[in-house]
């Protein structure tokens, strides 16, 4: 879980894009709005975990 930095998941809705480690937290970048959002690191690992959040993989370009 900790190389989560530049991958992209769909939460709440929301895709968000992983741009920082702040600590306790990870910055994300919604990326619809634009808008920065902090999420508490467990919230977001326990989310993937549980399926209610979803990596968004990006389109491989050679096919």
């Amino acid at each position: 879980m900790d190389k989560l930095i530049g991958k992209t998941f769909v939460i709440s809705g929301m895709s968000i894009k992983i741009i920082a480690d702040d600590g306790e937290r990870y910055e994300t970048r919604n990326i619809t709005t634009q808008e920065t959002i902090f999420f508490k690191k467990l919230v977001l690992q326990n989310a993937i975990k549980l399926g209610k959040a979803e990596e968004i993989l990006p389109l491989d370009d050679k096919e």
